[in-house]
């Protein structure tokens, strides 16, 4: 094997070496360049996979917005006509009652007699 390799190395002239030497260095080229085209398609695809991220977590935000948006809406209505009801109330006793079904109507888990109230809102106590 040594043998043979010395043998080519007299036989190539400078010449040939220079082009053995220009083909390594085109083969070393090509090499950086595919290992640098594979990095640039894998960040890509990070960059997209991260923009599809942020695009799925804002749309989540913006449901979970227009949820509590809802849910805040609501409860201000029922403010509003928890209010209206206790100022109509003829007495103290309807108004004591109509605080409570409006506390109800905010939140049923209030207590054991909401369910009782909001089944019957024209109930007198």
């Amino acid at each position: 094997m040594i043998g043979f390799v010395l043998r080519i190395k007299r036989a190539l002239t400078p010449t040939a070496w220079l082009a053995l030497a220009v083909l390594a260095a085109f083969l070393i080229f090509g090499a950086h360049c595919a290992h640098q085209g594979a990095q640039a398609v894998r960040k890509a695809d990070a960059g997209q996979t991260m923009a599809e991220g942020r695009t799925a977590a804002a749309g989540d935000a913006s449901a979970v917005r227009d949820r509590a948006d809802a849910r805040n809406d609501q409860i201000t209505n029922d403010v509003q006509e928890g209010t209206a009801d206790v100022r109509q109330a003829p007495d103290r006793s309807a108004a004591t009652l109509a605080a409570r079904r409006g506390v109800c109507r905010i939140n049923p888990g209030a207590g054991s007699d909401c369910r009782l109230l909001l089944a019957d809102p024209k109930r007198m106590d």
